[in-house]
C-alpha cells in the first residue's frame, strides 16, 4: 500500500460528486415516496416551508435576483441553466437537463414523478411575497416569479 497517494480532489471532483449525490438523495426520496404511497409533491412544499426562512437575505430583492438563486440553487443538483432574464417584479428561468434520463431509469421513476422537485420553491416563494409558477417544456422547466404589488 503506498502512502503516495494523492488525497487532495479538484473542484471539479468535488462539483461533479455533489451534483451526482444531491440528485440521487432527491430522486431516491422520491422513489421512496413512491413506493410508500405518499405524496412527493406535498414532501417538497414540506421540506420548502423549512428551507424558506433561510432565504430571508432575499426578501425585498429584486425578482431577478431571486431567480438567480433559485437557478443556482437547480444547477447546482445537475441542471442546466439555459435562460434567466428579469427585472424588479418579473423573472424567469429555463433550466434544462434536469434529472438525467439515465437517473431516472436507475430507479425506476418517470420525468413526471420527478417533477415534484419544483414544488420545493412554493413556500419560499411565498414567504418572500412573489408568485411562482412551473411548467415543464419538453426537456426543460421554465419557471415564473412575479412580485406581488398591492393594487
Amino acid at each position: 500500500m503506498s502512502d503516495a497517494m494523492n488525497t487532495e480532489f479538484s473542484s471539479e471532483e468535488l462539483l461533479s460528486q455533489a451534483q451526482g449525490n444531491a440528485t440521487a438523495l432527491a430522486l431516491a426520496a422520491i422513489a421512496y415516496l413512491k413506493d410508500q404511497n405518499l405524496s412527493a409533491n406535498e414532501f417538497f412544499k414540506f421540506v420548502g416551508e423549512r428551507f424558506a426562512p433561510g432565504w430571508d437575505e432575499l426578501r425585498g430583492r429584486s425578482t431577478e435576483d431571486v431567480a438567480r438563486t433559485v437557478a443556482l440553487n437547480m444547477v447546482s443538483v445537475g441542471g442546466s441553466l439555459r435562460t434567466l432574464s428579469g427585472d424588479d417584479n418579473h423573472a424567469e428561468v429555463l433550466i434544462a437537463g434536469w434529472p438525467a434520463s439515465e437517473t431516472l431509469s436507475e430507479l425506476e421513476l418517470t420525468q413526471s414523478e420527478s417533477d415534484a422537485l419544483w414544488h420545493i420553491f412554493e413556500p419560499i416563494m411565498e414567504y418572500l411575497g412573489i408568485r411562482y409558477a412551473w411548467q415543464r417544456q419538453d426537456e426543460a422547466v421554465k419557471m415564473t416569479l412575479e412580485r406581488e404589488t398591492p393594487e
